[in-house]
């Protein structure tokens, strides 16, 4: 399945993503609220403050994904190896289907647009009853076809993450969610590794999800700091995925390689100035660039004091600044051609000065 690049915009909420329009921030709370949703409404502020454009949870029972209470969970928190049972730990990181209206309108009313992913059908539903702008589905269920087959019916955007796939995974994926008629979708190349070291994050991977789908791309960010990120959004992504929290040292899986809130507000601030920065690939001087001609180019000058009747030789030629007036490049135009007057060493020449 190759096909050719999306030019239009998908619109989430009202808001158009895609060619043309500003990188879409999703700030991802995912399960950094630690099951508060005290600390979740706090989240939703600092996502809004930070100027992102969408705040995002995830919407799960532990049991229902989770097999085994004996099954091991391992990972870094407060400095120290953690090895804990998945489902108590899921358990904990829940958040209440009751919490979720009162979550949803909080980040309305902070200009944000509300989003999550959703674990089950039941999760769905919620989500369809909260008039959800978009799906998000995460990189542990892109193999689960029938899933996505449920939330692609239901017709709305879909922002799929890609990590740990390969691309028969993706077209499968695809595949799936072109069966429904659903064409808006986002592919995000991310990375299952956490935090992903940098040798791991291979940017370029945009490019071939976009060759391999003709989605819209976008990139789910689980290494440290904000580079990948702007780097992303240089590559073209249209969509920046990033988990944040409070703070680095509260207990739970994810806090480690989350963004802080001062990290946040860099990350959106630095890619609107990337965005600023992109520009268009047509091959022209800015203004100042127009400007700056005249102090920075060379104008064809006498090398020597030369008489009138002079038929001018290469040798007779100098280049120095200001550029306003013959440009190195019209050389030819003189050379060989008589003066019809004396030039004094340093004069800039003309046309004008000499015969036809």
């Amino acid at each position: 399945m190759a096909n050719s690049p999306r030019a239009e915009p998908i619109r989430i909420e009202g808001r158009p993503v895609g060619p043309g329009h500003p990188c879409f921030v999703i700030a991802e709370i995912g399960v950094n609220h630690n099951g508060d949703t005290e600390l979740a409404h706090r989240m939703i502020d600092v996502a809004a403050d930070a100027g992102a454009d969408c705040v995002k949870f995830q919407t799960f029972k532990a049991e229902e994904f989770c097999n085994s209470p004996e099954e091991v969970y391992e990972y870094v928190s407060q400095g120290q190896v953690t090895r804990e049972s998945m489902m108590a730990m899921f358990k904990r990181l829940e958040l209440r289907h009751d919490d979720h209206p009162a979550l949803f309108a909080h980040a309305r009313a902070r200009g944000l647009v509300p989003m999550s992913t959703p674990a089950d059908p039941v999760a769905v539903e919620l989500l369809e009853r909260l008039n959800v702008g978009a799906y998000k589905i995460g990189s542990d269920d892109l193999v689960f076809t029938g899933f996505i087959e449920t939330v692609a019916r239901k017709g709305k955007p879909m922002i799929v993450s890609a990590g740990m796939a390969d691309a028969e995974d993706v077209r499968r994926a695809a595949a799936t969610i072109a069966s429904t008629g659903n064409r808006d979708v986002i592919m995000l190349h991310c990375v299952s590794e956490y935090p992903a070291p940098d040798q791991a994050v291979n940017l370029r991977k945009m490019d071939g999800l976009r060759e391999l789908t003709g989605y819209l791309v976008g990139f789910s960010d689980h290494s440290l700091g904000i580079t990948a990120a702007l780097g992303a959004a240089a590559l073209g992504a249209c969509v920046i995925e990033k988990h944040f929290t409070l703070d680095r040292d509260l207990p739970g899986p994810d806090h480690r390689f989350s963004a802080d809130p001062a990290e946040l507000a860099a990350l959106v601030r630095d890619v609107r100035r990337v965005e600023s920065q992109l520009g268009s690939p047509a091959i022209r001087p800015t203004q100042g660039e127009i400007a700056m001609r005249r102090t920075a180019r060379r104008s064809i000058v006498a090398a020597r004091d030369l008489p009138a009747g002079r038929v001018i030789a290469a040798a007779d030629l100098a280049y120095r600044r200001p550029g306003d007036g013959l440009l190195p490049f019209e050389a030819p135009r003189l050379i060989g051609r008589r003066l019809g007057r004396a030039v004094a060493a340093g004069t800039q020449l003309s046309i004008q000065m000499v015969d036809e």
